[in-house]
């Protein structure tokens, strides 16, 4: 057995462990939503403001994060790497951006924050529209050692 396939086997191992700590992860991150939602459907009756819709929102999303970063690492486990992770990567990237974009407070945020959250939105969007579109025909091989599970 060479360096290379034990290296594989224990790249392997761990991200199937840290896949399985990010199901512990999105089961909190589901908790949190079902608790938030909980909270408000008690208080039904009562006004219904924006900040309480971005709550949950923020809950959603990040709940959408880590079942993103799980699709990642699973990924990684089955020895698929190259451009469908990196598309991954990105559009982790891009629903965090979102994330903060729902909870932003507008009046109080600068100018200049919000010209650099454009920025980044823009070469979110750049990058990804590259990567799916050079990387549609050209999908290298997967890892060595990687045999279909």
């Amino acid at each position: 057995m060479t360096f290379t396939r034990i290296y594989v086997r224990f790249e392997r191992a761990m991200a199937f462990l840290i896949l399985l700590g990010m199901v512990v992860v999105i089961g909190l991150t589901l908790y949190a939503f079902g608790l938030r939602l909980w909270q408000v459907m008690g208080a039904l009756p009562g006004d219904l403001n924006y900040t309480v819709f971005q709550s949950l929102f923020d809950r959603v999303l990040a709940t959408i994060i880590a079942l993103e970063i799980a699709h990642s690492i699973r990924e990684m486990v089955s020895g698929r790497h190259a451009r469908a992770q990196l598309r991954t990567v990105i559009v982790i990237g891009m629903l965090a951006v979102v994330r903060k974009l729902v909870v932003l407070d507008v009046e109080s945020t600068s100018g200049l924050f919000l010209a650099g959250l454009a920025t980044v939105i823009l070469a979110l969007g750049i990058t990804f529209a590259l990567v799916t579109t050079f990387g549609a025909h050209s999908e290298p091989p997967a890892a060595p050692g990687a045999d279909d599970d």
